[in-house]
């Protein structure tokens, strides 16, 4: 049986200039999401070690449907509670997520 993580983030979409040429680069920043709830599913790492832990980090299927995107490949930059997204295909920078429920999600530290 699967378990599950409840967690919250801070959602940012960018104010980009440039084009796919030259470059991007973002002007600015706007919130458009606070303490959004996202139920993130667990994963056991090291599993049957002295160095086993639980982690949970969103699927891209989740980030898409928070920022409204469709389906084209993301790359996602950052660590377990701060991400940077961008569209893989030329690195168009989209936006960003800041847990707000955690400290940490490998491992999990409220």
């Amino acid at each position: 049986m699967a378990k599950f993580l409840n967690t919250t983030w801070d959602l940012w979409s960018y104010d980009v200039w440039g084009n796919r040429r030259d470059g991007y680069d973002v002007n600015d920043r706007s919130n458009f999401g606070r303490d959004v709830p996202l139920r993130l599913r667990l994963v056991v790492n090291n599993a049957g070690t002295p160095r086993e832990f639980l982690s949970a980090s969103p699927t891209d299927t989740q980030i898409r449907r928070l920022f409204g995107l469709r389906r084209f490949r993301l790359e996602t930059e950052g660590d377990d509670v701060n991400i940077s997204i961008s569209r893989s295909s030329d690195g168009y920078p989209i936006g960003e997520m800041q847990c707000t429920s955690h400290k940490s999600l490998a491992p999990i530290l409220a």
